[in-house]
């Protein structure tokens, strides 16, 4: 029996009674259930043990986002665990300590094991971790220009570009329109340097989500019916040290971080 690999191959080997006896309510969603890891085929009690069996040995289950995120890590992991940190830790502006990297992030030390485990005094962000590694890996020590550009601008940046625009600039333009005084705090306390620039914006910060990965975050408050703006650049370099993917994380991570903190910290516990 060849392969099965998605809820329609499987369904043709099923009753198709829609009876509900193996717990979801058409033999369809049975499929797609078994398809996911999350019931076995041995379920429905209408199969023939022997084809149940046949069917079972030929199932490829689909890979969960959980998964696929655990076997980039073990990928990075194997990769890292190549690389001598005494040459590394130079090359992208770390520390070594005690055999591991320390590697500074918003102001925060991360610790990265020869093995390629990561551990932090503070709390550990998982949108933080696969960008480390790659960071490590890939990272060609390149010094930041002072020359920025916006993401989509950035080579192999084009498919995460709406993701960029839409989960990072704007996610963090609307908590900062809702709590931009605690905005200011948080990036302050996590090592924001205010810069004076040539564009008109009321706000022009920089922060260091890795040592060679600068972040200029501009943000115009809302004026004059006009609706606020936010946006983040990067430097021309940032490609030669990390990879747009990686950028992706570090930004959507630094948005959850704030979610999580303004959760904590505001008056009233919420969002918005």
């Amino acid at each position: 029996m060849s392969e099965i690999r998605n809820p329609l191959e499987l369904y043709k080997f099923l009753p198709k009674t829609n009876c509900g006896h193996c717990g979801v309510p058409s033999c369809m969603a049975f499929a797609a259930r078994i398809l996911q890891g999350l019931l076995a085929i041995n379920a429905c009690p209408y199969l023939e043990k022997k084809v149940a069996n046949l069917l079972s040995a030929s199932i490829v289950q689909r890979k969960t986002p959980d998964d696929e995120h655990n076997e980039v890590i073990k990928q990075l992991q194997r990769e890292v665990q190549l690389l001598d940190f005494s040459s590394v830790a130079p090359r992208i502006g770390a520390k070594l300590i005690d055999k591991q990297l320390a590697i500074n992030c918003l102001g925060k030390d991360f610790f990265i094991s020869p093995s390629g485990e990561m551990t932090s005094s503070c709390h550990i962000n998982h949108w933080l971790y696969v960008p480390l590694l790659h960071y490590i890996v890939e990272c060609e020590g390149v010094t930041p220009l002072n020359n920025w550009l916006p993401f989509h601008e950035l080579s192999n940046a084009g498919q995460w570009s709406q993701y960029f625009s839409h989960r990072c600039e704007e996610a963090l333009r609307q908590l900062t329109d809702a709590h931009q005084e605690l905005i200011f705090e948080i990036l302050s306390l996590f090592g924001a340097r205010p810069i004076t620039t040539t564009g008109d914006a009321d706000y022009s910060l920089i922060i260091m989500p890795l040592p060679k990965v600068p972040f200029l975050i501009h943000y115009w408050q809302e004026e004059d019916g006009f609706p606020s703006q936010l946006n983040i650049l990067l430097d021309r370099s940032a490609n030669r040290n990390i990879n747009a993917h990686s950028i992706n994380l570090l930004a959507r991570g630094i948005v959850e971080m704030f979610r999580q903190l303004i959760v904590t910290h505001s008056k009233d516990g919420k969002l918005f």
